[in-house]
């Protein structure tokens, strides 16, 4: 579905990406894990259009999209919901939700999503007129991934859903993580919690440095020994 081929991308002299390839299946949750600064956050980045790569190539359902604007991609059902959440904080939580959908041309169908996205996030629905950036950190997350779902992706990157958020918010979000999933949506995943994105994910790639050192599937990767001292403890 989604296919990376050794994409580089530099800023200034500092090389981020140095040929990453890697590919996500419909229908799969693939994790990204990695320390702060390996360039998990740059490659979905890269892939949404926001930054153009300095070589490589990147296929979403056949078909090359690395110079696409950001807006294309989306309408190609590709969409990421960012770290730190992005809400508008300005605008209610109602008017968030409608940017969401606001390049979809099929209205009622988007009446249809909302309920959907009401019966994940109930809260939402209890929030509507509320000022997103009086919303908790938790609601605000519930609000990104609900905003995001109502772009129609096909395919959705989230990048770093538990941040912040207490644990139980974080049981939350990963459940509704694998609902998602369940209704046939695609999902490429950064986590910081290592562990929980290794036990959600059926495979999982280790970035280091820009660079992918290892692959491979999810469980297998919670008893490497390496991925064990690196990031798991």
């Amino acid at each position: 579905m989604l296919k990376v081929t050794d994409l580089q991308v530099s800023y200034g002299h500092v090389h981020a990406l140095k040929g990453i390839s890697l590919e996500v299946k419909q229908g799969e949750i693939v994790t990204l894990i990695g320390a702060n600064g390996a360039g998990k956050s740059t490659l979905l980045r890269t892939i949404s259009g926001l930054i153009r790569p300095s070589h490589g190539s990147i296929t979403f359902e056949e078909e090359e999209v690395d110079r696409l604007s950001p807006d294309t991609v989306v309408n190609r059902g590709l969409v990421q919901v960012p770290e730190g959440r992005k809400i508008f904080s300005n605008m209610t939580v109602a008017e968030n939700l409608k940017v969401g959908a606001y390049q979809r041309k099929d209205k009622e169908q988007v009446k249809e999503d909302l309920e959907e996205v009401y019966s994940l996030f109930p809260i939402l629905k209890d929030r509507l007129d509320q000022m997103a950036g009086t919303l908790s950190g938790g609601e605000q997350q519930m609000l990104a991934l609900s905003r995001g779902l109502l772009s129609k992706p096909k395919l959705m990157m989230l990048d770093e859903p538990s941040l912040g958020l207490a644990p139980v918010l974080v049981d939350t979000v990963f459940d509704v993580i694998e609902k998602v999933r369940d209704k046939g949506i695609t999902i490429l995943l950064i986590e910081q919690n290592a562990h929980l994105a290794l036990e959600t994910a059926e495979r999982a790639y280790v970035l280091e440095t820009g660079k992918i050192v290892l692959s491979g599937d999810s469980k297998t990767l919670l008893n490497d020994q390496a991925v064990i001292e690196a990031y798991l403890g």
